[in-house]
């Protein structure tokens, strides 16, 4: 019996220590990609106004001159009607991480 709680307890240690190897966005991805990721976002959330951010110079000139982050992360008031808070987080990590179209 003794070996039994002492199985028990060790695998529910172990299950409580065992963190994963990577960190993963709240969204569930690690790498974020221009491609894959932002645009589908800037497509579902931006584009009817800002169509010029479905290329992806455009908005990095907007993410360095500050026009994106001061409304999309600050001010939190673009788009007007508001972002699924997945998609918000995944265009917060793709900016504080340099915003690269890779």
């Amino acid at each position: 019996m003794k070996k039994l709680i002492y199985v028990f307890v060790l695998l529910a240690f172990v299950a409580c220590k065992t963190k994963p190897e990577e960190e993963v966005t709240p969204c569930g991805k690690k790498d974020i990609s221009y491609l894959a990721d932002i645009k589908p976002i800037i497509s579902r959330n931006c584009a009817a106004c800002h169509h010029e951010y479905l290329v992806y110079d455009s908005l990095n000139a907007a993410c360095v001159n500050g026009t994106f982050s001061r409304r999309v992360i600050y001010l939190h008031d673009m788009p007007p009607a508001g972002m699924d808070s997945c998609d918000a987080r995944t265009l917060r990590r793709w900016y504080y991480n340099g915003h690269t179209p890779y």
